[in-house]
């Protein structure tokens, strides 16, 4: 039977679960995206700085928490204590951090990012809270739990860390060159891909409907001559337009002024830099995004809507290397010269 002290100390607890759950809730509420920006806050601390530091904390008390709540014995009161700490501190640095660093002073793609690690490691962190036992008898119920979500929080706070240190231009080049990547995925399925497959497919099936009906082709305004003469046209224009990705990242991308925890407000890209950042990463988005929509329309007979699609693709991509030909101070470099050149070639592509 339970002392009057142990009695205490399992109230205690259970009270402080029912707060941090609420506390860990209302943050997975303010992680949410708003169309109402947090205010900029004058001499603000540096919000990577702030991150950093939280997550190093969190780290070392959720570390802490996995062993109490693992090991015998079992002390309720240990665990509160290390509660309270958590609502206390890292907590509140951690959606502090979210909160000031919005959009327009630090890129929509690092608020973004921090978003989605700050969501991962809330989510992580109320797992984990749940999951503590009334006693020592319900450890082993719980304990692969436990495990589970003390890994994601080390995880995400490694994660947190790293960001702080390497900043937003080591974020930007690795989401260049994941798009860089899917867009040699799409050049290779369609490298692959054999038109005259579909042809014999769309035979067999036409046979089994009505031997004495035409045998009808899956391109109805496509011979297979000219189904292969456009695939060779698509595959020459994406591979062209795969050749920005390794270009912009390191002339453009490496070289934007980096926002990290050293970062002052002086320090700082402009305005202006923030939204071109955040710009030329859409536009990587969208290349592959209209890659993989040619090779459905080519999949699906659609000239026209191939036709259509890749002079939208060369379009964004021309724009994309004309507003990115001055680097980020307004001056013209070598990558200028080297981006009237690929236009040029882009140019004999789209007639030929």
């Amino acid at each position: 039977m339970a002392t009057s002290k142990e009695s205490d100390g399992l109230a205690t607890l259970q009270t402080t679960i029912t707060s941090i759950t609420i506390l860990i809730q209302a943050s997975q509420r303010a992680l949410q995206p708003s169309n109402d920006p947090h205010p900029e806050i004058e001499d603000s601390p540096n919000p990577l700085a702030l991150l950093s530091d939280a997550s190093k904390i969190l780290k070392a008390q959720t570390t802490k928490l996995s062993l109490l709540v693992l090991n015998k014995p079992f002390t309720p009161s240990a665990i509160s204590y290390v509660l309270d700490d958590l609502c206390r501190g890292c907590l509140i640095g951690l959606r502090s951090a979210f909160e000031l660093s919005p959009s327009s002073r630090y890129t929509r793609l690092l608020h973004q990012y921090v978003q989605s690690s700050l969501s991962k490691t809330m989510t992580g962190l109320l797992n984990l809270v749940i999951a503590i036992p009334q006693n020592e008898y319900g450890i082993e119920n719980v304990r692969q739990d436990v495990l589970a979500s003390t890994g994601v929080l080390w995880a995400e706070c490694d994660r947190m860390v790293r960001l702080a240190s390497t900043g937003l231009v080591e974020v930007a080049k690795q989401k260049v060159e994941e798009r860089h990547g899917l867009l040699k995925d799409a050049i290779e399925e369609l490298e692959e891909w054999d038109p005259e497959d579909e042809e014999m497919d769309s035979d067999t099936d036409s046979t089994q409907i009505s031997n004495q009906q035409p045998l009808a082709s899956s391109f109805e305004d496509l011979s297979l001559s000219s189904t292969f003469a456009l695939r060779k046209r698509i595959l020459t224009i994406l591979r062209t337009i795969r050749i920005l990705y390794p270009a912009l990242q390191k002339r453009r991308v490496s070289n934007f002024p980096n926002i990290n925890k050293d970062s002052t407000p002086e320090t700082l890209p402009t305005s202006s830099q923030i939204d071109s950042l955040d710009s030329l990463v859409s536009y990587t988005q969208q290349w592959t995004d209209v890659a993989d929509e040619i090779a459905g329309s080519l999949y699906e007979g659609d000239e026209r809507q191939v036709e259509r699609r890749l002079s939208a693709l060369c379009e964004a991509a021309e724009s994309c290397v004309r507003k990115y030909k001055q680097d980020w101070n307004g001056k013209e470099d070598e990558f200028a010269v080297w981006a009237d050149e690929w236009v040029a070639r882009l140019e004999e592509l789209r007639v030929g």
